[in-house]
């Protein structure tokens, strides 16, 4: 009776292990996208390393993603001062069009000048339904 009790506890034990093993690898190889998942890299263009104050900081987006057509862009910059990530700025654009690739954000831009300090730019681009992104960020510094 209790070699009974022991296999109706630790074969479900064993089952859940191995079945979220599996789950988990194939989700770590990019097999099928769920809702909140980042999938690939998008390119950050026209950032430079460097900035003296007063500079205006242009930034653009490359997309080059089958899976994407259209969606939402979200530029923001982080102060980085003493290891603490500080939202500064931020730029949102909306409904963004660009077929399978392209150059974002279509017909404006990301433009803005920033006191003496380090930086970290983030750009997401997220899908028309806001359930899957892609995601790059830079570090810069103006002195």
């Amino acid at each position: 009776m209790a070699s009974r009790g022991i296999a109706i506890l630790v074969i479900p034990i064993i089952f859940s292990f191995v079945y979220g093993g599996a789950v988990l690898g194939f989700a770590l190889q990019g097999h099928g996208a769920t809702p909140g998942t980042q999938l690939t890299s998008i390119e950050i263009l026209n950032l430079q390393s460097r900035y003296s104050v007063g500079d205006q900081v242009n930034v653009q987006v490359n997309a080059n993603d089958p899976t994407y057509d259209c969606g939402n862009l979200y530029i923001t910059v982080y102060n980085t001062a003493l290891g603490q990530k500080t939202a500064v700025k931020q730029g949102a654009f909306f409904n963004q069009c660009y077929g399978n690739s392209g150059t974002l954000p279509i017909d404006d831009r990301f433009s803005e000048k920033f006191d003496a300090g380090q930086y970290t730019l983030e750009a997401q681009l997220f899908d028309k339904n806001g359930d899957k992104f892609l995601s790059s960020s830079q570090n810069f510094s103006v002195q």
